[in-house]
Formats: C-alpha cells, sequence, structure tokens
C-alpha cells in the first residue's frame, strides 16, 4: 500500500470572486466498480483569508463524469460549512486544516475538496491551497 501526502495539489486566490463562489480542488479518481484505488482521504487544506470580512467554508463534493459536482453533506442534518478562515483587514488569518472525506464519497467514481468564498468580493489576498493525503493499492 502506498501513501500519498498532499498530492494533486492547487493553489490559487479568490481575486475578483463574489460570496458564495465555489472553487473547486483537482479531481480526484477513486476508481470505477471493480477496483477502488484510493482509501482513507483527507484533504489538506491551507487558506489565508486577508480581506476584512471575507471567508473560506470548505465541502466535499462527488461526480460520475468529472463535469456535474454535487455537495456531499456530512451526516442527517445537512448543516452548512463551518468557516475555516475569516478575513480581519490584514491581520494574519492562515489556517491549515486536515478534512477527512465522508464515506458516501466511496460510492463516486471522483471526488474533490471544494472551497466556498463568503462575506465579501476576495482579492488576491486571499489564497488557498488544496492537496489529499490518501492511501493506493491493496492492504
Amino acid at each position: 500500500m502506498t501513501m500519498r501526502y498532499n498530492a494533486h495539489k492547487k493553489t490559487g486566490d479568490a481575486d475578483g470572486q463574489a460570496s458564495g463562489t465555489t472553487i473547486g480542488g483537482n479531481a480526484l479518481d477513486l476508481g470505477d466498480n471493480a477496483r477502488q484505488k484510493v482509501r482513507s482521504l483527507s484533504a489538506l487544506v491551507l487558506v489565508d483569508a486577508e480581506t476584512a470580512t471575507f471567508t473560506w467554508t470548505a465541502k466535499w463534493q462527488v461526480s460520475n463524469d468529472g463535469t456535474t459536482w454535487v455537495d456531499v453533506t456530512n451526516g442527517s442534518q445537512n448543516a452548512a460549512g463551518v468557516a475555516l478562515a475569516t478575513g480581519t483587514a490584514g491581520a494574519d488569518a492562515a489556517v491549515t486544516r486536515s478534512i477527512p472525506a465522508p464515506d458516501a464519497i466511496y460510492g463516486w467514481r471522483k471526488a474533490r475538496m471544494a472551497l466556498v468564498t463568503g462575506g465579501t468580493t476576495g482579492t488576491t489576498s486571499d489564497t488557498y491551497e488544496i492537496g489529499y493525503c490518501y492511501r493506493t493499492g491493496r492492504d
């Protein structure tokens, strides 16, 4: 079994992204009906919210075709995502989190971590990095 750390990384910023915009990380191929390629998946997310009142929240999404993405809720209450970071007008608000994938993703061909902007329109100083940590192969 091979262990992958911070693989398939995507970085960027929220420049011009209005509140409520979803920014998807790179899609991860989970396998097909015959073979599950990925086990014990989590996203390693680093976000920095520098713009006053700007927020980052995270959510898992799944797809069977890599084009149409569906949000995965974690639990029966369908709670909204908790803010990872909130901008405080220039104060360092960088946050790193490991966010485990819910079991529901393994019934789909592809999964990704997505970030949602909130509060106000983002700028180049509101940055993100999304990578994946997981195991591949057989036990």
